[in-house]
């Protein structure tokens, strides 16, 4: 049986927990050879040391510029050019509209928009007219959840973000796509519920598919975008919510 990305080198950044690691783990299923990179680069180590197909972890902060050179210097050793990049970094402060703070703005700006951005701009010059742009947006970047003003609005300039890298992109062949997930099984949502049933079954009753999502359900979709199982596809938001907002 053939793999989805036998021998296509692709980089996840975010890719020691959650989503950003069922991704990274589920495209090694599928052949490819990785850089992986997170801040935590600790879990990293222990989750990708000894695999021949992970050809660097680094740790790197997605929001300093420096620290994204790395990815594209670790990239430009390889002499290859990249398949597919996924900047899976996210999340920040979630408060009123009245208790945010210029650093709590700039923290969620920069966690989701500069890291997303900036990660693809340095890796274009290694990508090919087979190569894919995969990022992670949310359901809040259409929903306008409560508390959470400067996520959701972060969350809305990574799914236009998609939509403008393919209108710059096309002439050199690259795709670019989004996936916005609903409630997933991270460590996000599990501060979120905060062990609390009746805020988790709350969720589940809201959700047609009848579970909270799983990261490797996903990944399945980051697999499909980043693939030449989906050439056809660019410049679009896959949403991925168990029907969560179509209730």
């Amino acid at each position: 049986m053939n793999k989805l990305l036998e021998n296509e080198l692709c980089v996840v950044t975010g890719a020691a927990n959650g989503i950003g690691r069922a991704i990274a783990e589920r495209f090694l299923r599928e052949g490819a050879d990785l850089i992986v990179a997170d801040y935590d680069v600790e879990t990293a180590k222990k989750v990708y040391e000894g695999n021949s197909h992970v050809l660097d972890i680094l740790q790197v902060d997605a929001t300093k510029m420096e620290d994204l050179e790395k990815i594209a210097e670790s990239v430009k050793k390889t002499g290859r050019e990249v398949k597919a990049v996924l900047p899976i970094v996210g999340n920040g402060p979630q408060n009123p509209i009245l208790e945010i703070t210029p650093e709590e703005f700039n923290l969620t700006m920069n966690l989701n928009v500069f890291s997303a951005f900036f990660t693809v701009q340095k890796l274009i010059p290694f990508m090919s007219n087979k190569s894919a742009i995969v990022l992670i947006s949310s359901i809040a970047g259409f929903q306008g959840g409560k508390n959470a003003i400067v996520y959701n609005a972060a969350k809305a300039a990574v799914r236009s973000m998609a939509r403008s890298f393919t209108g710059e992109l096309a002439e050199k062949g690259i795709r670019a796509n989004a996936i916005s997930p609903g409630p997933t099984e991270t460590r996000g949502f599990t501060e979120f519920v905060k062990g609390d049933d009746e805020v988790r079954n709350g969720l589940i009753a809201q959700l047609p598919i009848g579970h909270i999502g799983q990261p490797s359900e996903i990944a399945a979709v980051a697999l499909f975008l980043a693939s030449d199982e989906s050439s056809y596809v660019t410049g679009a938001e896959i949403i991925t919510d168990g029907g969560f907002t179509n209730r």
